[in-house]
């Protein structure tokens, strides 16, 4: 366990927050410092939920069929 985690959550509880959503950043990965905190925060009483976003679909393209003479 960590001091921080333990902190941010007692801290949470006492402002009578009991739910967060936790969004990464872009590239950002759970592991770590980043896993051992949210897991300590989860530990202590607070309901975290991890938010990750979707990439959007890449848009196919079809191109118009070419005929090649020779």
């Amino acid at each position: 366990m960590t001091a921080f985690g333990s902190i941010l959550a007692q801290r949470a509880l006492g402002d009578d927050i009991h739910d967060v959503i936790y969004t990464p950043r872009k590239g950002e990965k759970l592991e770590g410092k980043l896993q051992i905190m949210l897991q300590d925060i989860i530990d202590n009483g607070v309901n975290v939920k991890v938010k990750l976003k979707q990439r959007k679909a890449k848009k196919f393209t079809t191109y118009p069929a070419v005929s090649v003479y020779y």
